[in-house]
């Protein structure tokens, strides 16, 4: 159930005034006409964290540091006058109800005027105005926090700045903005809007971020995860993602503002909403770290080491800070513009077998793309990545080739309001990123059959066109990996209509139309959606037919030069051998019939080596 936290700084209006001498001409004059209120604005003010929870009384005062700023503008005509000038409203205990203005410990009459506002006079009681047609109101809190802030600008620029705060990540951690509250003049009898409660909600100004690892590489478990906090820099424990540049605002200057305002967009899911830009004035890093890991325990018979990755993304191994708990977050500013942000680390598998035999991976990468990572205020990301059998890393640092197993990535974007948004990028080279507006990968463990999910593919962090490169496949084997579907790709027994039947016994059967190239946007969990994009960049997967397990794969060269390939097989003296064949020496021959003895069998498959991006995708019910 939602909770939602109010102050009410009550307005009260002196019942006999007449029309004009404090409010406009169609305002109410008699008892009856004003209602409860009076005719006073009343605010109603809830505050909402990244954490999820909603703060109410004294709590949510002591996080807004007992006091926040509020601006209020009406428009009268084709005139804006401004009515709140930067007031002050101060919250004290038990002082609810002991004067007209205050209903809710709130209170901003006679307080203290706000050091460097425009207005000079008192801050005094305000009344609704039924000669204007509309009201606009909006706030902030430094919340104890030593940022500096100017002054809330008036209407003119409110849709470019509104204004800004300058500070450390620390202190900007503090603050908390409100979305902009518009009060239209009611147009039909009853409780007129202009004496409703305006509500306004306030939200912590940064974001905040998490990483953690997981693994699904059969036999072996992962130990002594190392990360580079840039591309050639030096290896470390703490968790670290990095960009190509110094892009990733840790202090300065951000600026609020409003840039989907009026009438005519009440409609959008964007109305009103609060946007954060970094003015890249302040010091900005190309890394990001976020603790070292908190590992879990063995699964079965490891030798040498007792701490290893988690197995499952609803579990993973999280990077904790110190002074915080596994699955905390930690405070980044906003970053709208969005960036590519690379991993790249090097970690050991040992074997579960209890032999102790290990392999060291070294300087597997992956990127997560630039329209994952648009960091908004008061919204908690996480980014979970998965390492499995398919990874870019090398086992020789020096001169051995890319391979053995590739690396994934579940970059997990979480709306701590409301929304969850989660993208998945399995990340090899290239990179590919499945998204759906509706999954809830870190409870499913992947997607649902009703999820419509959209894939990106991404090679150094730049989007690729798919045109006749993307297929789905549905998988035969539940729970196979990227690495058996690419051996089955590679080395098969037949290949029909592009159905592959691997050496290995899966089948891979092409889903009809199961990639839409088409589409030019992505929606989001907020209402908006990612714009711009080229068709053939973004693949548009409908909803699965069950719960099974598919593959996308893009193919980045296709295979030419089928060669046939023949495997040994045994073979006892009458099984059936008709699918096999003999070897004479000089050329292979079909066999028939039974088997005799002295005689050797073989099977044949297929090797037309490709190179291809896989991600497995698990469907549940």
């Amino acid at each position: 159930m939602k909770k939602y936290l109010f102050f009410a700084a009550a307005l009260v209006a002196l019942a006999s005034c007449s029309d004009e001498q404090f409010v406009g001409n169609n305002s109410p004059n008699t008892p009856d006409a004003i209602g409860d209120n009076n005719g006073a604005i009343v605010f109603n003010i809830g505050t909402k964290t990244v954490t999820r929870a909603n703060h109410v009384g004294a709590d949510a005062a002591n996080l807004l540091n007992h006091n926040f700023v509020v601006e209020g503008i009406k428009t009268v005509g084709s005139s804006v006058v401004e009515v709140f000038d930067n007031y002050n409203v101060n919250w004290t205990e038990n002082t609810a109800d002991k004067t007209l203005s205050n209903t809710a410990n709130w209170e901003y009459v006679g307080q203290s005027i706000l050091t460097g506002k425009t207005a000079i006079g008192a801050q005094t009681i305000k009344y609704w105005d039924y000669a204007a047609k509309q009201y606009d109101f909006w706030a902030y809190s430094l919340g104890g926090g030593s940022a500096t802030v100017s002054s809330l600008a008036h209407d003119a620029t409110l849709t470019s700045a509104a204004y800004t705060f300058t500070g450390s990540a620390s202190d900007l951690s503090k603050v908390y903005i409100s979305d902009l509250v518009t009060a239209y003049n009611p147009t039909v009898t009853g409780l007129p809007e202009y004496q409703q409660q305006v509500n306004l909600t306030f939200r912590a100004l940064v974001a905040k971020i998490r990483v953690g690892l997981y693994e699904t590489i059969p036999g072996y478990s992962v130990k002594n995860v190392q990360f580079y906090p840039t591309a050639s820099g030096t290896q470390a424990s703490t968790v670290a993602l990095y960009a190509a540049s110094a892009v990733l605002p840790s202090s300065g200057t951000s600026t609020v503002y409003f840039p989907t305002v009026g009438s005519d967009n009440k409609d959008n899911a964007d109305y009103n909403k609060a946007h954060i830009t970094f003015d890249g004035a302040g010091t900005k890093s190309a890394n990001q770290t976020y603790g070292t890991l908190s590992y879990g325990e063995k699964e079965n018979y490891e030798k040498t080491g007792t701490e290893f990755l988690a197995r499952n993304s609803a579990q993973p191994t999280w990077g904790v800070e110190a002074g915080k708990s596994a699955g905390d977050y930690s405070i980044v500013l906003p970053n709208e513009n969005g960036s590519v942000l690379t991993l790249k680390v090097d970690y050991t598998l040992e074997s579960t077998d209890g032999s102790g035999e290990e392999i060291t991976i070294h300087g597997a990468t992956a990127h997560v793309p630039a329209q994952y990572t648009k960091w908004k205020s008061n919204y908690a990301y996480t980014y979970i990545f998965k390492i499995s059998d398919n990874t870019n890393g090398k086992t020789d640092v020096a001169t051995g080739p890319e391979g053995l197993y590739p690396i994934t990535f579940d970059a997990v974007v979480i709306d701590s309001e409301e929304h969850t948004q989660e993208t998945i990028t399995t990340v090899a080279t290239p990179s590919i990123t499945t998204y759906s507006v509706t999954s809830n990968v870190t409870t499913n463990n992947e997607y649902k059959t009703s999820d419509v999910v959209y894939v990106t593919v991404t090679e150094d962090g730049t989007l690729l066109d798919m045109t006749g490169k993307a297929t789905l496949y549905n998988v035969s084997k539940a729970g196979a990996t990227e690495a058996e579907v690419l051996d089955a790709l590679n080395t098969y027994v037949s290949n029909t209509s592009g159905t592959y039947v691997g050496r290995n016994g899966i089948t891979l059967t092409p889903v009809t139309d199961g990639v839409g190239l088409t589409e030019t946007e992505i929606p989001l969990v907020d209402g908006n959606k990612i714009t711009g994009l080229t068709a053939g960049t973004v693949g548009k997967l409908n909803a699965f037919a069950a719960a099974e397990t598919y593959a996308f794969v893009y193919t980045k060269t296709a295979a030419s030069s089928p060669v046939d390939k023949y495997q040994e097989v045994t073979k006892a003296v009458g099984d059936d051998v008709s699918s096999l064949y003999t070897y004479d020496g000089s050329a292979y021959t079909a066999a028939s019939g039974t088997a005799i003895a002295d005689t050797k069998y073989y099977t044949k498959y297929i090797e037309n080596i490709g190179v291809y991006g896989v991600k497995v995708i698990k469907v549940v019910n």
